[in-house]
């Protein structure tokens, strides 16, 4: 029996994804098969040369779960007073699809998948797909601690504008008024046109009497939700 397999070197192909790895993820790999699997989307099964076992559907489900598990952990750890709901809407901003799919883009994923792009799949959706898929093989080929580490140290921080996800996953305007009712504060949005030649719309939220917050946007919409964010902030409402 030879044990030369064990000393193979890596093929070209190989030695790609081995220098995208590490220089994209953090991770050497051990077994290029499960990277392989994870780049190859449906589309190229029926060749003849693919079965479906050998698309990536089913390590995408497997990433799905680490990814969940990691960026839960994650959060509850960064953000030590922020309540469940909180976390739970910037756990769903970060896994969503499309967060998934700028990542994946981010992270040049989109250049080393394998796949035939039709009428009924967009470049967007097979990149996040891959993004889940690729880091279930991470966690198959190095075990669940790298792949925590490479999601933190690479998704969450390298890839993702974490704090943008974070100003974009709390409704500011609906939890201030409810700060301002239970504490039975009195509040207002007053909102009116520019009287300039600029076309927008002033905010001024006030509290007890006293403006707190001041912005000028386009829609009426936004300037009050910008001058929530504000308020919210300068209360010391928001500890995320």
């Amino acid at each position: 029996m030879t044990l030369s397999f064990l000393f193979e070197r890596p093929n070209k192909s190989q030695q790609r994804l081995k220098s995208y790895l590490k220089s994209h993820w953090g991770v050497s790999p051990k077994n290029y098969s499960w990277y392989e699997k994870a780049l190859r989307h449906k589309s190229v099964v029926g060749a003849g040369k693919f079965c479906h076992k050998d698309c990536n559907e089913r390590l995408e489900l497997l990433g799905d779960a680490v990814l969940d598990t990691v960026v839960t952990d994650y959060l509850f750890c960064k953000f030590p007073d922020a309540d469940e709901g909180a976390l739970t809407k910037i756990r769903a901003r970060i896994v969503n699809r499309q967060t998934l799919s700028e990542v994946g883009l981010n992270a040049k994923l989109d250049a080393m998948i394998e796949a035939r792009i039709s009428q009924d799949d967009s470049n967007g959706k097979i990149v996040g797909n891959a993004l889940e898929a690729w880091l279930g093989a991470i966690y198959l080929d190095r075990g669940f601690n790298a792949a925590k580490k490479s999601i933190e140290n690479h998704l969450l921080k390298k890839y993702l504008d974490i704090d943008h996800v974070v100003s974009n996953s709390i409704d500011f305007k609906s939890q201030l008024i409810e700060w301002a009712q239970q504490k039975k504060r009195d509040f207002e949005f007053i909102t009116y046109p520019c009287s300039t030649e600029w076309e927008g719309f002033i905010c001024e939220f006030t509290l007890d009497g006293d403006v707190k917050s001041k912005t000028k946007e386009r829609s009426k919409k936004k300037a009050e939700k910008e001058a929530a964010k504000i308020a919210f902030h300068q209360l010391g409402l928001i500890n995320v």
